[in-house]
């Protein structure tokens, strides 16, 4: 699967996902490459990705604003904190996405199993990268704010 089909996976899964739940539209940004273990976003929820022959990682670390809109979206009012609701509809929305993602890359053929998303919280807080190589990242705008959505594949 080249990059571009691996990029337009997550476009497409991303899109989806925060349509349905909250109709906010996301606009993705411009892709780079980053190894660095510390988080984009204050709250990071993190899946570990394996098949056959394959190890990785999916994240999605969202801007403070942009986990808090998204809560208010899901349930009608925007929490004060980040709070275990807060880390709920994280990992919620993670899972959401990667298996979206998932369904994407198994048309292609690789299929890919995911595990319960761990979500991790606080100011550049670190992430445990299930990957040796580096991330493609993604940045997506949606209302104002931002998610990151990172993610890496290496043989194993």
């Amino acid at each position: 699967m080249s990059k571009s089909m691996v990029i337009d996976a997550l476009n497409e899964a991303v899109k989806e996902v925060l349509m349905t739940f909250t109709g906010a539209a996301p606009t993705a940004e411009k892709s780079f490459v980053r190894g660095e273990p510390e988080a984009l976003g204050e709250v990071s929820a993190v899946v570990g990705l394996t098949g056959k022959g394959f190890t990785g990682s999916f994240i999605v670390s969202f801007k403070r604003d942009c986990i808090l809109g998204i809560v208010e979206a899901l349930f009608g009012q925007k929490p004060g904190e980040i709070n275990e609701e807060v880390k709920d509809a994280a990992g919620e929305m993670a899972n959401m996405m990667c298996g979206a993602f998932r369904r994407r890359f198994e048309e292609q053929g690789i299929s890919l199993q995911g595990s319960t998303p761990v979500v991790v919280t606080g100011e550049k807080h670190v992430l445990d990268i299930l990957c040796k190589s580096q991330r493609l990242v993604i940045p997506y705008s949606v209302n104002g704010s931002k998610l990151f959505i990172e993610f890496c594949l290496d043989k194993s």
